[in-house]
């Protein structure tokens, strides 16, 4: 549509009163390829086309989406949508200012980088990480691309344009030994093209594929309270899943956060500054501006253990007196945005691995994290650790499996006990109510001086 539509169409939104009205109109495409078992099993590729209307009225939102972007079926969606203002009729007409378009870089575009040259990567990695050992039973490899461009007109003259294309390497690899299998995942992910490929990704594969092979010595383990240290990178699960979903405004607003009383109070250690920052450059949750048009931005969230911010959108600025920072964000147009993190971090320390490790006669370091639960309301959270080794009397021995760590978001915040310098960022998807997006989560090596670690007999 031009400029001209989208004026008279959120003219339209407007004229029984909303305060705020928005037009999000989108095209992407998304393409997978797969290698298995040294096979190329597939490629499957799907493109998207839809737009979003979003209407605000007294701190509630009205939102409707469609795939049939003609401008007159597009009408008679908002002209239903406005049935739910029911005050007078408005004459104001928005006039858009002109268009702001906001695009990232991208050297290798996923349509420039030959369909050969990707299998060829697929197959000849494959073949790499089953030279590491006879025990390594199944690789299973993929790339994600995925570029799409919207445009984001409103009620408040904002008209802008912007493209976002990431593009993901990922690897599980399988071990067996007798009656034993094990797996180990790793991928690399950027908001870039095949750029990626730059990345060492073979030494990482084979590291995978070696961590599987150790997992197959691995023993169980009873637990208990325990110190535990968690490595760098992808262990701040904990942090983006317990805390950050807390510091979002979609619960602080409606007080369904542990946190939503706490701004300006300290909720842990002075090691703790927890950041969330959409402007890092290439990084998987990486945005020039966020899903209602506003420029990304860093916003530090705890700072030296004293609550300083929250993540706030369009929707919630009101409700809690706030400035939007950001945050606002959505899976595609089927979705309205909220407030979401992007890339969120633990500010690195000074302390050391081996300071961290002494004096601890027993404990855990976990390697590698995976899903879990938490409650938003309590912060009580349970989460599977993937890669784990017993550290006894201030050294790392074996590896132990079958464990979880078990805490609440508070507590594991006022435990932080040593933080140090060597900030790792993973890349991951996270669900809520604006759908599924691409998240960076990372931390430095941190040590919690005492967590619930379950286990089995």
């Amino acid at each position: 549509m031009e400029k001209k539509d989208y004026e008279e169409l959120l003219t339209l939104a407007m004229s029984t009163g909303a305060d705020f009205a928005e037009i999000y109109e989108e095209e992407g495409k998304r393409t997978n390829y797969s290698v298995l078992n040294s096979i190329l099993d597939g490629i499957t590729s799907g493109t998207s086309r839809g737009i979003g209307i979003r209407l605000i009225k007294d701190n509630d939102y009205y939102y409707t989406s469609t795939n049939d972007i003609r401008k007159s079926n597009v009408k008679k969606i908002i002209k239903n949508l406005i049935k739910n203002i029911k005050e007078k009729d408005s004459n104001k007409n928005i006039i858009l200012n002109d268009l702001e378009e906001v695009y990232p870089e991208i050297k290798i575009p996923h349509n420039s980088y030959p369909i050969e040259k990707k299998k060829e990567f697929l197959l000849n990695m494959d073949k790499k990480i089953r030279s590491v050992s006879n025990k390594i039973s199944q690789v299973s490899l993929g790339i994600l691309e995925d570029d799409k461009e919207y445009v984001i007109a409103n009620s408040n003259g904002k008209y802008i344009k912007s493209r976002n294309c990431v593009t993901r390497y990922m690897c599980s690899v399988f071990a067996e030994d007798n009656d034993k299998k094990e797996k180990e995942f790793t991928d690399f992910a950027q908001a870039k093209g095949y750029e990626i490929l730059e990345k060492d990704l073979e030494t990482q594969s084979i590291n995978a594929a070696k961590v599987a092979i150790e997992k197959l010595d691995a023993e169980d383990f009873k637990g208990g309270e325990l110190p535990v240290i968690i490595a760098p990178g992808f262990g701040a699960v904990i942090f983006h899943e317990a805390c950050g979903h807390g510091l979002e405004a979609t619960r602080v607003a409606p007080k369904i956060s542990v946190f939503s009383n706490d701004l300006g109070k300290k909720v842990a250690t002075s090691k703790v500054t927890l950041i969330d920052d959409g402007t890092i450059p290439d990084v998987w949750g990486t945005n020039l501006i966020d899903d209602e048009g506003n420029p990304t931005q860093k916003n530090i969230l705890i700072e030296d253990g004293i609550l300083k911010s929250f993540l706030v959108d369009e929707l919630h600025k009101n409700k809690m007196n706030m400035a939007s920072n950001g945050c606002g964000r959505r899976e595609n147009y089927n979705y309205a945005p909220t407030s979401r993190m992007s890339n969120t971090y633990l500010k690195p320390g000074t302390d050391t691995f081996k300071d961290m490790l002494k004096g601890i006669k027993l404990g855990v370091y976990c390697e590698k994290m995976s899903g879990g639960t938490v409650n938003p309301a309590t912060g009580d959270f349970n989460f599977a650790v993937e890669t784990a080794r017993l550290i006894e009397d201030g050294k790392l021995t074996k590896r132990i499996k079958g464990i979880t760590l078990i805490g609440n978001s508070k507590e594991i915040l006022q435990n932080v006990e040593m933080v140090s310098s060597d900030l790792e960022l993973g890349s991951g998807y996270c669900g809520s109510k604006s759908g599924m997006i691409y998240v960076t989560i990372g931390q430095p090596t941190i040590k919690v001086s005492k967590i619930l670690v379950g286990g089995k007999e």
